[in-house]
């Protein structure tokens, strides 16, 4: 160890570890040989066209769909406003932020859309700058507590096997081809314990049907940002046909065939009143260039139809609740007291069943698992969740209180040690 002169005398100026590399650095003193500044030549800033070609493909499914959208959002709303989009100042993101939460947005939507816009400006330009964010990071932070203060927990109730059981009923009476793709969509999300964007995205190909059950692929898990995919595999359920997704989505693949549905396209599909494919090329989701103008017909890629045949999130969620509220009108007939006893959640009333998303589908299909014994560990593997994940637990905490009620187990407890039987008041 070497010392040097430092601001109050002697001091040890650096120290080195087994390897010889310095560890410790004084203030003033010249930087040792391996800290010194590197001189950089433009050799050290320019990439080959082969290397460049790899960029092209760079982004992944799992994040490119949901960002590609908001920022054609963000990008609508500057050309409106006589901004401009890419790259966008500061004051542009705190006025975009701040239009958000105006119309009253969930601050965690919010929170989404910002950090697509801040991406996509950082990818886009030159040193991949991007605007300050101090400001629009408090205004949501402030907005984030108010919105919790008045905001009570809207979670979907859970689609229990029974709930379900009724709501593919309506799509067996239905009697269109629509009927079809929600009875499968209903089913899939249930026993894949998928989020609606899931299903969303799943093209025709990420399905492989098998006698006893099939394969799904899903590439737009969260966890899979590294690009690794998860193979999921759903078993046929020949003790509960009804529900069965197997069955299901081949009935509606078997359809897909007959309006010749391309496998390189989304698995579920719009259809027009005819039962056709429907295509949901509109001003707002017409692609657009990287400047935001809009693209022509002859522009559009193979990918860009790739992105047009998927239903959005919301769609699907408006078919899941269509069905909730179609299943409730076939037992509200019914008391409330005689739908709880054969075991209705999501259909127990009519409230709860206005209230029903298509997050019920996995919230059910997870509590199902869970209160037949399913360890949570595999449940969490299987719904994407982390593992002591909050939310997955919300799911099963009311099983847990009613099977092991805290209240009664202190008094049989209390009544065991005293030898006597409960005071009946």
């Amino acid at each position: 160890m070497s010392t040097v002169a430092g601001p109050d005398g002697p001091a040890d100026a650096a120290a080195t570890d087994d390897r010889g590399i310095t560890a410790v650095l004084v203030a003033g003193h010249p930087l040792p040989d391996p800290f010194a500044a590197a001189q950089y030549s433009a050799a050290d800033f320019f990439i080959s066209q082969r290397s460049a070609e790899l960029l092209k493909g760079v982004r992944l499914r799992n994040t490119s769909h949901n960002r590609d959208n908001q920022i054609k959002l963000f990008q609508l709303w500057c050309a409106e406003r006589g901004r401009v989009a890419l790259p966008c100042t500061t004051a542009t993101l705190f006025e975009y932020v701040g239009d958000l939460i105006h119309r009253k947005l969930d601050p965690d939507t919010i929170a989404a859309y910002k950090s697509a816009v801040l991406t996509w400006q950082e990818d886009e330009t030159p040193g991949n700058t991007r605007p300050g964010t101090r400001e629009t990071t408090a205004i949501l932070s402030a907005y984030r507590t108010k919105w919790n203060a008045k905001n009570t927990d809207k979670q979907s109730p859970a689609i229990r096997e029974i709930d379900l059981e009724e709501m593919v009923a309506v799509c067996d009476g239905g009697g269109r081809p629509a009927d079809l793709r929600d009875a499968a969509i209903a089913t899939l999300g249930f026993h894949l314990l998928s989020r609606r964007i899931e299903l969303a995205k799943l093209i025709v190909t990420d399905v492989t049907l098998h006698v006893d059950g099939m394969d799904v692929q899903l590439v737009d898990r969260t966890s899979r940002k590294s690009g690794m995919v998860l193979q999921a595999w759903i078993q046929a359920r020949d003790d509960a046909p009804q529900i069965c997704p197997v069955r299901r989505v081949q009935a509606w693949l078997e359809y897909g065939y007959l309006i010749r549905q391309p496998k390189d396209q989304a698995l579920f599909r719009a259809l027009d009143k005819a039962g056709r494919l429907a295509v949901r090329l509109t001003p707002q989701t017409r692609p657009r260039h990287p400047d935001g103008t809009p693209k022509e017909d002859q522009e559009l890629t193979t990918e860009d139809w790739v992105e047009l045949s998927y239903l959005s999130g919301e769609a699907i969620n408006k078919h899941v609740k269509a069905l909730a509220k179609a299943a409730f009108a076939r037992i509200a007939h019914l008391t409330p007291s005689q739908r709880a006893e054969l075991g209705y959640n999501a259909l127990l009333d009519v409230a709860t069943a206005g209230k029903v998303t298509a997050h019920g589908l996995r919230a059910g299909g997870a509590t199902e698992l869970y209160e037949n014994g399913v360890p949570e560990d595999q449940i969490a593997e299987m719904g994407d969740w982390a593992k002591d994940s909050a939310a997955m637990k919300r799911y099963f905490r009311r099983i847990k209180s009613n099977r092991d009620n805290a209240w009664a187990v202190a008094r049989r407890q209390r009544s065991s040690s005293q030898g006597t039987s409960p005071a009946v008041l």
